[in-house]
C-alpha cells in the first residue's frame, strides 16, 4: 500500500529502499516496510531502519494528500515523517525536505555517459548511471540510480543548467523503462540546487514532525 502518487506500491518500495542508503532524515537502510492503515486523505506506513549503531530504528510516515488534522497521529509513539503536498505550520515540524516528480513521457535531451568520474566528485556505486554535459567542460554532473530512478547526486555550475539535468535524467530513465524520476532537496541533501524554475509533474514536502 502507498499513497504517494503516480508511484505504485512496488515502485514505492524499490524507491524507498534505494533511497535510503542516501541516510536522509526521513529515509534510511531499510530492514521492513509495512503499511499500517488508509484513510481518506491518505495512509500510514511504519519503517524500521538499520542503524548506525546495534539497533534498529522505527518512523512512522503518513502520507497524506490533504491535511485537516494531525491529531490522530499523536498516539504513534516514535519518529513521524509527513509526505504531503501541503505547507505546514513552522511549530509542526523539525526538519523540511521536497521531492519532485518528473515523468518520463516529457521529451527530453541525450547526454554524455561517463565511465570515469573526474577527479574529485564522489565515486558512484555499480547502481549509479554517470551522465555529464562533456567530456571535457562539465556544466552539470549527475547520478541516476538505475533501480530507484532518482538523482542520488548532482552538480552543476549553475541553476540555468538544471534543465538538462531533468531533461537528460528523462530520456536515461526511460531507457531504463521508469515512468518517473525523482529529485530530494532539503534536509542536508543538495540544499544549494535551485529546482524552482523547472515545474515538476508531482511535488510534495517532507516533514520530520516535532510531536
Amino acid at each position: 500500500m502507498t499513497c504517494l502518487e503516480p508511484l505504485t506500491p512496488d515502485e514505492f518500495t524499490v524507491w524507498y529502499r534505494h533511497i535510503g542508503r542516501l541516510r536522509l532524515f526521513w529515509a534510511k537502510p531499510l530492514v521492513e516496510l509495512f503499511p499500517l492503515y488508509r484513510i481518506a486523505e491518505g495512509c500510514v506506513l511504519k519503517a524500521r531502519w538499520a542503524s548506525e549503531r546495534p539497533k534498529i530504528e522505527e518512523a512512522y510516515i503518513a502520507i497524506l494528500k490533504k491535511i485537516r488534522k494531525l491529531d490522530f497521529l499523536l498516539s504513534l509513539r516514535g519518529l513521524k515523517i509527513l509526505i504531503t503536498p501541503e505547507t505546514v505550520e513552522d511549530n509542526l515540524y523539525q526538519q523540511k525536505a521536497s521531492l519532485y516528480l518528473y515523468a518520463t513521457s516529457r521529451p527530453c535531451a541525450t547526454g554524455i555517459h561517463l565511465e570515469k568520474v573526474p577527479e574529485g566528485y564522489p565515486e558512484p556505486t555499480p547502481d549509479h548511471v554517470v551522465v555529464a554535459s562533456s567530456q571535457s567542460e562539465l556544466r552539470y554532473l549527475f547520478y541516476l540510480n538505475r533501480w530507484s530512478f532518482n538523482i542520488d547526486y548532482l552538480w552543476v555550475a549553475s541553476g540555468e543548467y538544471i534543465d538538462k539535468v531533468v531533461e537528460n535524467a528523462v530520456c536515461e530513465a526511460r531507457r531504463l523503462g521508469g515512468r518517473y524520476i525523482t529529485i530530494v532537496a532539503g534536509g542536508g541533501h543538495l540544499d544549494s540546487v535551485d529546482l524552482s524554475k523547472h515545474k515538476p509533474d508531482f511535488y510534495y514536502n517532507i516533514y520530520k514532525l516535532s510531536f
